[in-house]
């Protein structure tokens, strides 16, 4: 009976709770029109979406794009106020040109937010199968490019009391031994954005964390990711093939073509109120999966967790065919 009552009690509270904390996160920041706000990674995706979606608002916007073809897509489809500039945020010296079309552009005024979300996935496969430069060339975007941009565009985010916002993943709280580099580098991102969050207060500037978990994106689509996978395997030795076996990369394929992707529109609108809402969340679990799943599994013991992600999620933790055999 005493444990009844004090669960009735906690689920008022935690009813209370979250009614409060979702009345207190609708109000909007006035004025923003008044406000420019940088997105790298625009092309496609998550940061195409928001660029797009920030232009309805009325904000400035620079679109940072990989690719002349991202760049005039934008142009064409958007607004005047948005303004759409080559960005490659694993080359300092593209990091630079941008910082100076941005400065030019802005003057005295800096720049309200900047949002970090280019990002690529890299190979997929064991752990031992990716090279030093496969880590390296995911490192180079997700987690060193973010860097380079951050600390190159503080200066102009101080004028304002600005906001960063950046994207990161469950596969920064939950690492899959299929996907080890990019979990690597989403670890990497959630350090970054801790420590910048706590060393930024002071300046007045703000840090958001995204986690999204499986969204329908062009890095993860199923023909992509088959081709990684296949382009990984080609690569291995006979000797390793024998020692996984096929069914080891089909077993991976399962996970990311399971047809649970999700409209990638909610993460957008997480990273609206990011930066658009006057109370913004420090961290943005994006999606029920993220939540209720994969952040919940990151509070068990450690052992706990690897035998519950083992038994509810084979697709993250494969057995090699010589496992398989030697049992």
């Amino acid at each position: 009976m005493v444990a009844l009552t004090v669960l009735g009690v906690l689920a008022v509270v935690w009813g209370v709770y979250t009614v409060w904390t979702w009345w207190r996160e609708r109000e909007m920041l006035p004025r923003l029109v008044d406000k420019t706000v940088l997105i790298t990674g625009c092309d496609s995706g998550f940061g195409n979406l928001l660029a797009r979606r920030l232009d309805q608002l009325g904000l400035r916007v620079f679109a940072g794009c990989l690719t002349e073809a991202g760049v005039a897509e934008l142009r064409q489809s958007c607004s005047e106020r948005l303004q759409p500039i080559r960005m490659d945020v694993s080359s300092s010296d593209s990091v630079q040109q941008a910082f100076l079309v941005v400065t030019n552009s802005v003057g005295s005024k800096g720049l309200w937010g900047l949002v970090n979300n280019a990002g690529i996935f890299g190979p997929l496969g064991s752990v031992e199968w990716p090279s030093i430069a496969d880590y390296q060339a995911v490192l180079n975007v997700n987690l060193l490019g973010m860097i380079d941009v951050t600390r190159t565009f503080l200066p102009l985010l101080k004028k304002t009391h600005g906001r960063v916002v950046n994207v990161s993943s469950v596969g920064g709280r939950l690492a899959a031994p299929s996907s080890t580099p990019y979990s690597v580098s989403k670890y990497g991102v959630e350090a970054f954005s801790d420590a910048l969050r706590r060393g930024m207060r002071c300046f007045g500037i703000s840090v958001h964390i995204i986690e999204p978990e499986k969204f329908s994106t062009s890095i993860v689509q199923e023909e992509n990711v088959r081709r990684s996978l296949q382009r990984m395997w080609e690569s291995l030795s006979s000797d390793m093939k024998a020692e996984y076996g096929k069914d080891y990369v089909d077993e991976i394929l399962k996970g990311y073509s399971d047809g649970s992707y999700k409209d990638p529109t909610i993460v957008a609108m997480a990273m609206e109120h990011a930066l658009c809402a006057a109370r913004p969340r420090s961290r943005y679990e994006v999606a029920w999966g993220a939540r209720w799943v994969a952040m919940p599994l990151t509070w068990l013991p450690t052992d706990v967790g690897d035998y519950v992600i083992r038994l509810m999620l084979p697709w993250m933790t494969p057995v090699p065919a010589a496992c398989r055999e030697g049992r």
